[in-house]
């Protein structure tokens, strides 16, 4: 890991919590900057995608514990005016974001930020945050190379990934060419053996299908003081089915229910309803 003079950024400003915060508050505030940050949710702001990055690797200190007990005490050497030179917390940002899908403390929050963006019509998955927190100099290169169909677009997405590994996949793959004997075998590891390339399989994978299902319904303002029950219908595969459908008492407008094995249907597997109710004084009583 590369070390160097770490400029002094004060990541309990930018994710919006105290130093005295948990983990869980940390959590649900990154949680709800990446979805107000996302590029694609500011499409005239050049900065998004600046300030997506900012705020990811803000999360990736704090919700590491030796990196924020390190990161602590950068923070007060330099809020104290004191040398922060010899302090031990000097991780680029991509150090942070290699760190991040290398461990375990990130995998559930990007799984779940995953859902979100693919719902939201977002960029998502894989390719999306390797563009994101991989690019620079070959990244670039990769950028431009990668919306050219068939072997030359593999290539510049391997040139992305080269950033992250330390050296490209071509030229792995041109070294185990060379080191493989004559019966075949091969002395160099294969470019899967790369703990980092398969700490990002593991967060990411292959991209299931949604097979969540959004409705939405409109209820009167005592239905959601008091709770009332919905009978709703609607489509799936061609198919009508209905549901009765309980809301419980002081639901808040814009809340959603989760309904388990309601939703589409594909390869004998099936979704969930995500029912978002809203609440309408004009909506009438039931």
């Amino acid at each position: 890991m590369s070390r160097r003079t770490k400029k002094f950024k004060d990541y309990y400003s930018i994710l919006k919590v105290s130093q005295s915060s948990s983990q869980e508050e940390i959590k649900k505030s990154f949680r709800n900057l990446a979805l107000e940050l996302h590029p694609d949710h500011n499409p005239n702001d050049p900065e998004s995608e600046e300030k997506f990055k900012e705020v990811t690797e803000a999360y990736g200190v704090l919700s590491d514990p030796p990196k924020k007990q390190e990161y602590d005490r950068f923070r007060a050497d330099y809020q104290a005016g004191r040398a922060t030179g010899s302090s031990n917390f000097q991780y680029s940002q991509e150090d942070i974001f290699s760190s991040m899908f290398r461990g375990e403390n990130t995998r559930e929050i990007f799984e779940e930020l995953n859902r979100e963006f693919n719902r939201s019509g977002f960029r998502s998955g894989n390719s999306f945050f390797q563009s994101l927190f991989f690019g620079g100099a070959v990244g670039g290169l990769g950028r431009i190379l990668r919306f050219i169909p068939g072997p030359i677009g593999k290539i510049g997405m391997g040139l992305k990934l080269a950033q992250v590994v330390g050296s490209s996949l071509y030229a792995l793959h041109k070294m185990n060419q060379q080191k493989q004997s004559p019966s075949g075998s091969t002395s160099a590891p294969p470019v899967s053996d790369n703990p980092v390339m398969e700490s990002l399989k593991g967060v990411f994978g292959k991209k299931e299908p949604n097979l969540d299902m959004d409705f939405y319904i409109s209820i009167a303002p005592l239905e959601a003081l008091n709770g009332s029950r919905k009978k709703i219908s609607y489509q799936v595969s061609g198919k009508t089915e209905q549901l009765m459908v309980r809301i419980p008492p002081n639901f808040p407008s814009g809340g959603k229910l989760r309904i388990r094995d309601k939703g589409k249907i594909q390869d004998e597997k099936r979704g969930d309803l995500i029912l978002s109710i809203h609440i309408d004084p004009k909506a009438s009583l039931e």
